[in-house]
């Protein structure tokens, strides 16, 4: 994915009326525009532009063509997307309350660095250069005293890194970015 694409994509996905219209068309059957206005609030001349950017970008899927007498109705769905999904300290709430569109900007950044460097390490690295990049994914089932545990656990394993690093006389050391997101 080209450099400009991403930034496309993370433009869209950035859009709060995308994100309305990928929320509202969840469905596998899909929606008409009409009914996309209708579940998001936004007015329907409004949504064309943008669904038709979505579904250039992927976003959306048209899952239905219906002739009604000399027009074509088109559902469009988010299912195949949404179905797909499976040293800053933490951010206070506070702070995240009173910056949202910060921490948008934030998360896309980070995760458009994250995939810069991917590109970059696939095109020109060894194999051996490759070790260095980490993605994982996880989804567990914890109680809120677990959660807060693991939360913890994390913040404390990455505050404590630099102390227990077991070669800390090492002249090769590496910058080591972490984003760490939980929902």
């Amino acid at each position: 994915m080209t450099t400009s694409t991403r930034s496309q994509l993370a433009k869209l996905l950035a859009d709060d009326k995308v994100m309305a219209i990928i929320t509202a068309t969840k469905d596998p059957n899909g929606l008409t525009p009409k009914q996309i206005s209708t579940a998001t609030k936004i007015p329907l001349n409004q949504l064309y532009y943008t669904i038709n950017k979505m579904v250039a970008a992927d976003l959306l899927t048209v899952v239905q063509q219906l002739k009604v007498k000399n027009l074509t109705e088109y559902y469009y769905s988010s299912y195949q997307l949404t179905q797909a999904e499976m040293s800053t300290p933490a951010l206070s709430r506070a702070w995240v309350q009173a910056h949202p569109s910060d921490v948008t900007q934030l998360l896309l950044y980070q995760q458009q660095q994250f995939l810069t460097h991917l590109e970059q390490k696939l095109e020109t690295a060894a194999d051996t250069e490759l070790d260095t990049l980490l993605a994982t994914f996880s989804k567990l089932e914890l109680s809120p005293a677990g959660t807060q545990k693991l939360r913890a656990d994390l913040l404390n394993l990455i505050e404590n890194a630099e102390k227990n690093d077991p070669d800390p006389a090492a002249t090769d050391k590496q910058v080591n970015h972490l984003l760490i997101e939980k929902w």
